[in-house]
């Protein structure tokens, strides 16, 4: 019989977590997040997609300790499950062994993989076309591999006819719904988009980008067939329809930063002498 659920977080009492994958994209901002907030953070990564020098802003803290070690490895996990008092699963693998630690010592687990059922220990939370810094465009990330091409002066690869809508959704916007979910006893059990209130199709997008840019890079379309077997990234993916009603209605999270704000921070970060959006950098 597994562990009795422990008190949901709050953003009010310290806490320790342990976040898996965060030395990643998203993991890394919300790891600097959490410590913001005065928590201790655990982070668990391999390395094998993530990378030490996201988590630069985080290394001088007192509050944060890295371990280097796979998600996969059930030992491990239940080890460092059991020192903190609540588990957020990032990483690409190891679902099931993060989900048996959290149960095991009754960890209240959100986790961004829907792998494993939502049941009373687990808050499953479903990432929509997340986009910001330290976002590497090797992994199928169009905003900024489309920024790069555009900044290079490179043609816009777009895959297929470039009809394809995304909700982009700013890592700012998606860490402030993960930490409203942490500190809500409500979503325990339950399943919730996160996404970008805007629908943009990847043609618009490269538009946008080449217009934000100044650039005179053209449009050069590429059939899928020739790209998804080695770069099958957001463009590619199936019909999703996601619904943020759930979480709205629970925590009142709204994203804070549009289209416009997205593609801006992308062009600096790819190297464009552009404004920076404070907002954004404010919040991340």
């Amino acid at each position: 019989m597994s562990a009795p659920l422990t008190t949901a977080p709050s953003t009010t009492a310290p806490l320790t977590y342990l976040v898996t994958g965060g030395a990643g994209f998203i993991g890394s901002h919300l790891t600097d997040a959490l410590l913001a907030e005065g928590h201790t953070v655990v982070v668990l990564d391999d390395l094998s997609t993530g990378d030490r020098a996201n988590l630069a802003a985080a290394w001088p803290s007192p509050r944060l300790r890295f371990v280097r070690g796979s998600a996969l490895d059930a030992r491990l996990v239940a080890e460092l499950a059991g020192r903190c008092d609540a588990v957020v699963h990032l990483a690409t693998a190891g679902e099931h062994p993060v989900v048996e630690a959290a149960r095991q010592h009754g960890r209240r687990l959100l986790t961004a993989s829907a792998d494993e059922a939502c049941d009373a220990n687990v808050t499953v939370v479903r990432l929509y076309d997340t986009v910001g810094p330290r976002q590497s465009p090797a992994r199928g990330a169009v905003v900024p591999r489309l920024a790069g091409q555009a900044v290079s002066g490179l043609p816009l690869t777009i895959h297929g006819d470039g009809t394809r809508r995304l909700r982009f959704t700013h890592v700012a916007d998606t860490v402030d719904a993960l930490l409203r979910l942490l500190a809500e006893p409500a979503a325990a059990g339950r399943a919730f988009d996160v996404c970008g209130a805007q629908e943009t199709a990847v043609a618009d997008l490269a538009g946008v980008i080449v217009e934000r840019s100044g650039s005179p890079s053209p449009l050069l379309f590429v059939p899928y067939e020739e790209v998804c077997e080695e770069v099958c990234g957001e463009e590619c993916e199936g019909v999703r329809d996601p619904d943020v009603g759930p979480l709205r209605e629970l925590t009142g999270w709204e994203p804070t930063l549009g289209l416009l704000d997205i593609v801006d921070a992308a062009l600096v970060d790819a190297g464009g002498a552009f404004g920076v959006v404070t907002t954004a950098a404010a919040r991340v």
